[in-house]
């Protein structure tokens, strides 16, 4: 790598304020994506995409040694534009054959995720050059996209955020949440469909998830994200699903600010003209509905009992009513 343009990169995108959308999956995170990509700052203008939208999820935080490839989530958050991805790898050759040096940092960084060591976690990630390495890749991803604002959506970043305030200090976070018998009935869903369409039981996986597994799973997101609510407000939003899709213009509004941005009514999506061809949810571009389905037609009474009974003390936190 050019040593002094990366630093020079480095320094300049330290500035900025990228915008990451959080959540536990099933939870809203697309919409919210989808909504924010209408405005002008985060428009991905070289989307080739019929709807003008992309909703990659890099990974890049949870998968930082995967940005190399053109296989990976990275690339195609990219929008698969190799000049800019070339460029990207030229400028970072230093920082790759520093990494290969390092035996078993994959696995590292997976441990390193489960625990709340944040100083330490910091401090390796910025060993590892992992900080100047995304600034680097966040700085060709907007010319990729053609943004004037990097804005990205990957859920599991909720357990990353020491390495993405690491990375860039003025980052700000934004957490969706949803009752939580809504999202385990949204798995089911998502499992049923892709069932349907006969997709490979590698691509079914992450949703294949039993009731208790989930209900851990989902008390850790809420937990996190409140915690880091609670410390640095100024950061971290958390959004409620519900009062997101019932009012949508009254909600966008304070998240906006939150983020420095100024309203604009294109935010505000009507039934998008363009269908989207992901057969896996051709609804996503639709006008945004209060309710989506009924959760009883995809999980029976038994599992959203033991959902809201394992998750009482969560859901008291968040407001939220039982459904059984």
């Amino acid at each position: 790598m050019n040593l002094i343009n990366g630093l020079e990169i480095s320094n300049l995108m330290k500035q900025e304020s990228p915008v990451f959308i959080l959540g536990a999956p099933r939870s809203g995170t697309s919409i919210l994506y989808r909504v924010l990509q209408k405005h002008s700052s985060f428009k991905p203008k070289n989307c080739q995409d019929a709807t003008g939208v992309d909703l990659t999820e890099s990974r890049v935080f949870r998968e930082p040694y995967s940005v190399f490839s053109t296989t990976s989530n990275a690339f195609k958050y990219l929008l698969c534009d190799n000049n800019s991805h070339e460029k990207f790898t030229e400028l970072s050759q230093y920082i790759q054959h520093r990494q290969r040096l390092i035996p078993g940092k994959t696995s590292l960084h997976k441990i390193l995720s489960k625990f709340h060591l944040v100083k330490i976690r910091e401090a390796l990630w910025k060993l590892n050059y992992n900080d100047l390495l995304l600034k680097l890749f966040f700085y060709y991803a907007k010319q990729a996209r053609g943004s004037n604002r990097i804005l990205e959506k990957t859920p599991q970043h909720i357990f990353h955020i020491p390495e993405i305030k690491a990375t860039f200090p003025q980052a700000k976070l934004l957490f969706i949440y949803r009752h939580p018998v809504d999202v385990f009935s949204s798995y089911k869903k998502r499992l049923k469909i892709q069932e349907n369409l006969d997709l490979k039981n590698s691509k079914r996986r992450w949703i294949q998830v039993r009731v208790n597994d989930f209900c851990h799973l989902y008390a850790k997101n809420i937990n996190l994200a409140l915690a880091e609510q609670a410390s640095h407000p100024e950061q971290l939003m958390c959004i409620k699903y519900e009062n997101f899709v019932n009012n949508l213009y009254g909600e966008i509004k304070p998240i906006l600010s939150f983020i420095g941005e100024a309203y604009e009514e294109q935010c505000i999506p009507a039934n998008d003209t363009h269908k989207s061809d992901w057969k896996v949810d051709t609804t996503l571009f639709d006008q945004i509905k209060t309710k989506t389905k009924n959760w009883s037609d995809y999980i029976n009474e038994d599992d959203a009992r033991l959902i809201e009974n394992e998750l009482a003390k969560v859901m008291k936190k968040l407001n939220y009513s039982r459904y059984t």
